[in-house]
């Protein structure tokens, strides 16, 4: 029994020893001139749990050196933030070696501290902390990086206010003077031509008129016939499957006057018509009865043509950021004039032109100048 208390004392002794110790080399450490590396690499041995733990403290090591480098103790002589070094004693702040953008060089600072230059330069340290994306802060990429994977970088977070370490916090979609968060994928252009009775010209009191629906100017065959005469308030689209029937609204029958190739004025009745996918210029429009005009017509898209050639420019576009984006909702496809809501947003624009090279402009509701959406690059 007494065998065991001495060993016992012996144990108690021998840690409060080694506690002194420890503590004693710790201190010797902090304040020591001289600071060693830390060491991750451990001896695997024969012991495969030893491996294990060796590859992840180098992996730990190989990101330590990736990220940024963090000084545990500022080498003796060094300065933080400017100031000579010191050695906390209840409380160790984040001291990092790193090089300041603006001036190139390397420094050791304290990201903790507000007074401490920023890393990224205008940009504060703390708000890469308290957004959560300390880890960023030590990355000479750490603003073009997307930390939450919303489509966003965090320096175009940081100019919207918004949370980069939050994907359901992003800027919006489309800003003026900014590059939106669209591309244009495709662009297709397609045409169809609307002829009315020849018989309605004559109609001094008319109520309805059929049409005609042909795939281009000067086709003989239409693909698509109304049924019967249309009225006042119905309904018609351009397409032969009737995907679009309620594309083209009757406003309303109306005596018009023309000018012949002799000169000679005459008054027929026309069709009004609205077209209602549309926004610009053309939503309303008039028919005038008869044959279409064929393309090597004089008359071919004047006033005096017979029948109406739409032109429809379609355009697919699709988000790039927001929850959308990569999805099937994340793509859509809008008429040119015509008018879309953002997919996963409440932004609602005008497609208002489309250039040659395939990039269109979209005038988001209430902004007085558009924006430009580029084509996705291959």
């Amino acid at each position: 029994m007494a065998e065991q208390n001495n060993f016992g004392k012996t144990a108690l002794i021998t840690g409060i020893v080694l506690g002194v110790l420890a503590g004693g080399y710790g201190a010797y450490t902090m304040t020591g001139s001289k600071v060693d590396k830390p060491q991750t690499r451990l001896n695997a041995g024969d012991s495969k749990a030893s491996a294990t733990l060796a590859q992840v403290a180098d992996a730990v090591e190989a990101d330590r050196k990736k990220q940024h480098t963090i000084v545990d103790v500022a080498p003796e002589g060094a300065t933080v933030n400017g100031k000579p070094r010191y050695t906390p004693i209840f409380f160790s702040p984040e001291l990092w070696q790193v090089t300041l953008d603006a001036e190139q060089k390397t420094t050791v600072i304290d990201i903790y501290d507000p007074s401490a230059e920023n890393v990224h330069g205008d940009v504060p340290n703390h708000w890469f902390i308290s957004n959560g994306i300390a880890d960023a802060l030590g990355r000479a990429d750490g603003l073009s990086l997307d930390s939450d994977s919303d489509g966003f970088t965090n320096r175009e977070e940081f100019d919207a206010e918004t949370n980069p370490g939050d994907a359901a916090s992003l800027p919006a979609l489309i800003q003026v003077g900014k590059t939106p968060k669209l591309e244009v994928v495709d662009v297709a252009v397609s045409s169809g031509v609307i002829s009315v009775d020849s018989t309605l010209a004559y109609e001094k009191n008319a109520t309805s008129a059929g049409v005609r629906i042909f795939a281009r100017p000067g086709e003989t065959k239409p693909i698509h016939k109304s049924k019967d005469p249309l009225k006042v308030g119905d309904s018609f689209g351009l397409k032969a499957d009737g995907s679009d029937s309620s594309r083209f609204s009757v406003l309303r029958f109306e005596q018009m006057e023309f000018t012949d190739s002799m000169g000679n004025k005459e008054t027929e009745t026309v069709m009004v018509v609205r077209d209602n996918v549309t926004a610009g210029a053309e939503k309303e429009f008039f028919i005038r009865a008869g044959s279409p005009t064929r393309p090597n017509s004089k008359d071919f898209g004047t006033s005096n043509a017979k029948g109406k050639t739409i032109q429809d420019t379609t355009v697919t576009m699709r988000v790039t950021a927001g929850p959308a984006a990569g999805k099937d909702e994340g793509q859509f496809k809008v008429q040119l004039n015509g008018s879309f809501t953002v997919p996963g947003t409440d932004i609602t624009c005008v497609l208002e032109t489309v250039d040659k090279e395939g990039t269109v402009n979209v005038r988001p509701n209430g902004a007085e100048s558009p924006v430009n959406v580029p084509k996705a690059a291959k």
